[in-house]
């Protein structure tokens, strides 16, 4: 069950980014073939999808036309989508601190770094 929700998330996914709008239009691809047919009868498809997608169109007076075949013009929107992995909740035990008192030793002050005596310019000295 599990990879056919992954699968079925994939899917989605790479539909999203697809444009379905112009798949769509892929009838009109098709009737200004068949108009395009119509008026040269040795056209072959790829010769009408190198002439409206690779190369110059002919000049023919309908570019309103053109302009409908699919990913001719295509509107793109991009979602970028983040998905951060939760993280395992671990809980911990609050114990009550008693009233210890901790004792820190003190610093020896011959033993402390002088920043200034590793210094390139140093004080002079006393």
């Amino acid at each position: 069950m599990g990879k056919l929700r992954l699968y079925i998330l994939m899917g989605l996914f790479t539909l999203h980014t697809i444009s379905f709008d112009q798949l769509l239009k892929l009838p009109v691809l098709v009737m200004h073939y068949i108009e395009h047919r119509a008026q040269d009868g040795n056209l072959s498809v790829m010769q009408f999808l190198s002439m409206h997608y690779w190369g110059h169109d002919n000049n023919d007076n309908d570019q309103d036309r053109d302009d409908q075949l699919p990913f001719k013009k295509v509107n793109s929107t991009t979602v970028h989508q983040v998905f951060t992995p939760l993280a395992r909740i671990t809980y911990l035990k609050v114990q009550a601190v008693s009233n210890i008192a901790i004792k820190y030793p003190e610093p020896d002050e011959d033993r402390l770094p002088n920043p200034a005596a590793s210094d390139l310019f140093r004080p002079p000295r006393v």
